[in-house]
This record gives C-alpha cells, sequence and structure tokens, in this order.
C-alpha cells in the first residue's frame, strides 16, 4: 500500500505530458517501488498532479512504451521494471569507488557511441537528432525533462545493438540520478546545462565523427561525475 508514502508533486502545464511522466518517475524512486507493486490510482494521481485525466493517460502510455509501466484495464497501474523493458540484468557496485564506476561508464560509454555510429539505422540517427531537438527546444525555456534525457540515453543504446552494454550503463546512470535527487534542496534541473551536448552527440553519430562524438560523450559524462565528486 502506498498510503502515507511521499506524494506525487503538481506539475505546470508547458509540455505537460513529460512532466507528468517526470513526476511519476521521481515518485517510483523515491518511494522505491518494486516490480509489481501498485501505483495510486488514476484518479488520486490525476488529483496529486492537478491535472486531468486525459493528459495522465498520456504520460502513463509514454511510461509503458518506454517498459517502466504496465497499464492492467480495469485493475490499475503497476511498475514494471525502473529501467525499462527487458531490463533484467543487475549489477553489483558495492565497494566501487566513484573513480571505478566513472573508468567503467566512460569505457562502455565511448563504445556505445561507436557502436551506435556503424550500427544505428538512418531512422534510428534520425530520431535521436528529433529527441535531442526536443531537449533544445526545452532548454531555451529553461526546462529540464528526465522523461526525454532518458529516452535519449535508451535510445542511443539500443542503437548500439549490445543488451549488456545497454543495461549495464543504464544501471549507472539510474543510480546517479538517485543520488542527485537526494541531495536536499536539489532537483533534476541540475541536468540542464548537459542539454547542448545531447544534441551535438546526436548529430555527430549522425555524420560518423566519432571523434566528435566521443568528445560530446565525454563532456556528458564529465559533468554529471563533477556534479557527484562536489558533494
Amino acid at each position: 500500500m502506498l498510503d502515507g508514502n511521499k506524494n506525487l508533486e503538481p506539475v505546470e502545464k508547458d509540455s505537460l505530458y513529460l512532466k507528468i511522466a517526470d513526476s511519476i518517475y521521481r515518485y517510483i524512486k523515491k518511494n522505491e517501488l518494486n516490480p509489481g507493486d501498485k501505483l495510486p490510482s488514476e484518479r488520486n494521481m490525476a488529483e496529486s498532479l492537478q491535472i486531468s485525466r486525459n493528459s495522465l493517460r498520456e504520460a502513463l502510455r509514454l511510461l509503458e512504451a518506454r517498459g517502466v509501466l504496465h497499464v492492467k484495464t480495469g485493475k490499475g497501474v503497476y511498475l514494471n521494471s525502473l529501467y525499462g523493458e527487458g531490463s533484467t540484468l543487475v549489477v553489483k557496485v558495492d565497494g566501487c569507488t566513484l573513480k571505478e564506476l566513472q573508468e567503467l561508464q566512460t569505457t562502455l560509454d565511448q563504445q556505445a557511441v561507436q557502436n551506435a555510429i556503424t550500427r544505428g539505422t538512418s531512422q534510428e540517427k534520425d530520431k535521436l537528432i528529433q529527441i535531442g531537438e526536443e531537449m533544445i527546444n526545452m532548454y531555451y525555456n529553461n526546462i529540464y525533462s528526465h522523461t526525454l534525457d532518458f529516452s535519449f540515453h535508451d535510445l542511443l543504446y539500443k542503437m548500439n545493438r549490445n543488451n549488456a552494454i545497454h543495461k549495464i550503463i543504464s544501471q549507472i546512470r539510474d543510480e546517479r540520478f538517485v543520488y542527485r535527487e537526494h541531495i536536499e534542496g536539489e532537483n533534476t534541473s541540475v541536468w540542464l546545462a548537459t542539454v547542448p551536448q545531447h544534441l551535438s552527440l546526436a548529430q555527430a553519430i549522425s555524420e560518423g565523427t566519432i571523434e566528435k562524438a566521443s568528445q560530446k560523450m565525454d563532456e556528458i559524462l564529465q559533468y554529471g561525475f563533477d556534479l557527484i565528486e562536489g558533494h
């Protein structure tokens, strides 16, 4: 039961379905839900978020398409997998230093970028640029979306056609988001500064420019680890 747990937070109306999805994702993380756990009813979620049921359902469809949620008609909304569809690999990183995690993620991310350049389809590369452009449009309005950021990296890792790399990096990245969200007075907007690099990365992958793509990925990674080292 979820009674007494941390509540869903109301959202503003700009880019509504993305903000709703972000709020639901944060709710899942902060309440430490496990696969199979039931979320509040659509009615309760809509009331907590101060939105219409239609807007909520649009966000739920997005999270269901990502494999995070499973909506059972007439029964409710359930957590499928925090890391998305097919994420069954669990990596234990207890005892690893930040430097060791950074080295591991950098190695895997750089390989993923190279694989995406050579293995990604033209349609996937166009889609990656499209997501990057959506992120930059929101960036100009000082808005960050975890859902778009997740979608960008999820597509990038799918393009690399290596499930092991996809799953391991996804878990490492997610742990970094969890760490930042537990810092008092802070929210995911700290990642706003990485948005321009995402679009540049997508463009470099589409152009097949490995050196530029590697540089942009390094900039994104370094920013994230610098944030963690600062606390």
